[in-house]
């Protein structure tokens, strides 16, 4: 599972990268576009983002960081990664023949949540208090990797309570630009003049919105997914651990 997270952190930084690089591009292009096109043009929707200023910009790389997170866990937090099918045949197999130094090898080749759990029980097969050390060594694995695992959400969690902020603070910042017109113009402000920070105000709360609503889905639905993997494998280790307690009931 080391393996995974090194290899899933640099997939995660190419695909940040190629995301801002086609961000910087997209915007640089959606600039040349507008200052080209004449004033009766409709409004597109690089023109709406543009009219959320420095702000919506930020919401929208945040956006593109969160499309980022979401890939990668799929691609980390699936039931390959926590309960390899062909792992647990090995090991109903070789824990049948009592073979707890090959059992051990095949959990060291192995980076699966499944294997870490079942390698911290065996090495402690054979000790003073038997199985009951077994169980606990096993437990803390777990509790630890379920932790971390639960930590990478956290950069999700982030995203979706932070956009609807940014979209607060764009809303304030554009209000008071209108207003700012209003004073300078003592009252005779066109509303041409207040359609900027208008727009401002509008488009920044509609792009934290449309950030934050799928992200908190999709915090949810890895939770679940991560609590519905540990607890099949939790099945799944007792299945096969519990061996070892009948070994230290029959004592």
């Amino acid at each position: 599972m080391h393996k995974l997270f090194n290899l899933t952190k640099k997939f995660r930084a190419i695909f940040l990268g190629v995301f801002l690089c086609g961000l910087i591009f997209g915007l640089g292009s959606a600039q040349a576009q507008t200052d080209a096109a004449a004033v009766d043009q409709p409004i597109s929707l690089w023109s709406t983002i543009a009219a959320g200023g420095l702000i919506g910009y930020l919401i929208l790389i945040m956006s593109l960081v969160s499309v980022s997170f979401i890939i990668e866990h799929f691609v980390s937090i699936r039931k390959g990664v926590f309960l390899p099918e062909q792992l647990e045949q090995q090991l109903d197999e070789t824990l049948e023949q009592n073979n707890i130094d090959h059992a051990l090898e095949i959990c060291k080749d192995d980076d699966s949540f499944l294997a870490m759990v079942i390698s911290s029980g065996l090495q402690r097969a054979g000790s003073v208090f038997g199985f009951f050390d077994m169980q606990s060594a096993m437990q803390e694995t777990s509790e630890r990797e379920i932790s971390r695992l639960y930590r990478k959400l956290e950069y999700l969690t982030f995203i979706a309570a932070s956009a609807p902020m940014l979209g607060l603070l764009g809303t304030v910042t554009g209000m008071i630009a209108s207003f700012n017109q209003i004073a300078l113009t003592e009252g005779t402000a066109k509303p041409s003049q207040l359609a900027g920070g208008i727009s401002e105000a509008l488009v920044t709360t509609c792009l934290g919105l449309v950030v934050a609503i799928p992200t908190m889905f999709f915090v949810a639905f890895f939770r679940n997914r991560i609590d519905g993997y540990i607890a099949e494998t939790e099945t799944v280790v007792e299945r096969l651990m519990g061996r070892f307690r009948k070994g230290t009931s029959a004592q």
